[in-house]
């Protein structure tokens, strides 16, 4: 008897956290839906449609980011890189300013990354432009900031 009771009160739990987030979860299409002085927006389409997008959205949210490119201009390991990749970040942001920059520690490495590319061809674009100061540069896939 205790056990079932156990079992249901832990079903009744699982489903009462479900329901909640369930409401709680923003969703893509209510947000097109939404009145606005002009007009009113309506969209007909299938649910497993707005089901994917909606679970889309919320993995790429638990990433922190999206999938996307950037570009390494320098890695380095030694007892003077972290001074090394602090000096190239500070170059770089000079040049260009208005192109993010990240220095980053992967053991055993500094490493200084530019740029947040939706697409390689885009990265590869700034590539181009910044070959003649960075001539060791290469592109990489990372997870990059959210577009504002």
């Amino acid at each position: 008897m205790k056990r079932s009771y156990c079992f249901y009160l832990l079903f009744s739990f699982c489903l009462l956290s479900f329901h909640t987030r369930a409401q709680n979860q923003t969703d893509a299409f209510s947000y097109l839906k939404r009145p606005d002085k002009d007009g009113k927006i309506e969209i007909i389409q299938d649910p497993a449609i707005r089901s994917r997008v909606n679970v889309h959205l919320s993995q790429q949210a638990k990433l922190n980011g999206i999938r996307g490119y950037r570009i390494s201009v320098y890695f380095g390991s030694g007892q003077d890189s972290k001074k090394t990749a602090e000096l190239t970040r500070a170059k770089f942001v000079s040049k260009y300013t208005d192109v993010s920059c990240y220095i980053k520690f992967e053991y055993p490495y500094f490493k200084v990354y530019v740029g947040d590319f939706r697409t390689r061809s885009g990265a590869l674009k700034f590539l181009n432009e910044i070959a003649y100061d960075y001539p060791d540069a290469f592109i990489r896939e990372d997870i990059i900031n959210f577009p504002e």
